[in-house]
């Protein structure tokens, strides 16, 4: 890749773990910028860089000012087989989001790295690299699109506030709850999340191995933060025919629990599972005293989400979009409707 001339005294290279302080406060002055809260904390920084397949070595570039703050940082992730989408994210802190010239070195950085692993992929499959952003980051959405980027989803982040007690769960007959066990159910729940989320837009197959070999190294990465009480599954017998998989916290903010992956398998739908796990889901978080449950969806959801997430009381707080570009045209693998 062509190397560029920095600013006298800006520096240009890997991050290392003694960047993690400095990494956090500038993902964190964008977020303020853009939300008004912190959205980053050292242990999230550090999951990102101990994810399945990333090297911090090369798969990252930071950019330092002369002061040695981060003015930037960019990230090419390796999501394994089939290669297909390839993640390329790149953040730049508010004081320098004006420099078109550091956004256009970051954006070219990670896709040369995600251009490297394009032969991975089967020759005859489409390879995009994909990259989510907030709305409303105008100075983001005008580089990406300097880029080549360009724009294809749209996601809400839905919110519910806990001030009253939600419904009880209403569980079809012979439907049960319960919180999972992990070394028991995680093959279940993987298998159920891949038969799931096939028809959601942009899903691309993995192989089941590769993802239940990542799911079980976050699931250790994530250490004392993960809560398998906060993992639930609804049951028919001896089948998993629904999950509601949570997290404890969102950024450093105590009183907000998160929704990571609500899902019921096409053999168990229209029979309210969905809008009972959520009920339920609620009703625990309420319990352990947390004001509010968040979680993220498809603004266009396939399946009609949407209506369910509503009907449970939630409400669309703010967005997220959604950009490609391609890097090698072929047979594109990613779900885009129902009949894909």
């Amino acid at each position: 890749m062509e190397i560029r001339h920095w600013p006298t005294g800006w520096i240009e290279r890997a991050p290392g773990w003694d960047d993690i302080d400095r990494v956090v406060e500038m993902c964190n002055a964008r977020s303020q910028k853009l939300y008004g809260e912190n959205q980053a904390t050292r242990d999230d920084v550090r999951t990102w860089w101990t994810s399945p397949r990333f090297d911090l070595a090369t798969d990252a570039r930071l950019v330092l000012d002369v002061e040695g703050d981060v003015a930037g940082i960019v990230e090419a992730d390796n999501p394994g087989e089939p290669y297909a989408t390839l993640g390329c994210s790149a953040i730049v802190h508010p004081k320098y989001e004006g420099d078109a010239a550091l956004w256009d070195w970051m954006h070219a950085w990670g896709l040369w790295r995600a251009q490297e692993r394009v032969p991975l992929a089967a020759k005859e499959i489409c390879v995009a690299a994909v990259t989510m952003m907030a709305a409303g980051d105008d100075a983001r959405r005008v580089a990406l699109e300097r880029a080549g980027f360009r724009l294809t989803r749209v996601s809400n982040h839905m919110r519910i506030d806990l001030d009253s007690p939600p419904p009880a769960a209403r569980w079809p007959h012979g439907v049960s709850v319960r919180t999972a066990n992990i070394d028991q159910d995680l093959d279940a729940i993987v298998a159920l999340y891949l038969e799931t989320w096939r028809d959601h837009w942009g899903f691309v197959e993995r192989p089941f191995d590769l993802v239940l070999s990542d799911w079980r190294k976050s699931i250790e990465s994530d250490g004392e933060r993960f809560d398998p009480t906060l993992w639930f599954v609804a049951v028919e017998g001896d089948e998993v025919a629904g999950i509601s998989l949570c997290n404890s916290h969102i950024a450093d903010d105590a009183t907000r629990g998160y929704v990571q992956g609500l899902g019921v398998r096409p053999a168990w739908r229209k029979r309210g599972i969905a809008l009972a796990l959520l009920h339920h889901t609620f009703a625990e978080f309420r319990q352990r005293r947390y004001a509010a449950v968040e979680l993220d969806m498809d603004s266009e959801n396939l399946t009609g989400a949407l209506r369910v997430y509503e009907r449970a009381g939630m409400r669309a707080v703010r967005q997220s979009v959604f950009y490609e570009k391609e890097l090698r045209a072929g047979t594109d693998l990613a779900t885009r409707s129902l009949a894909s």
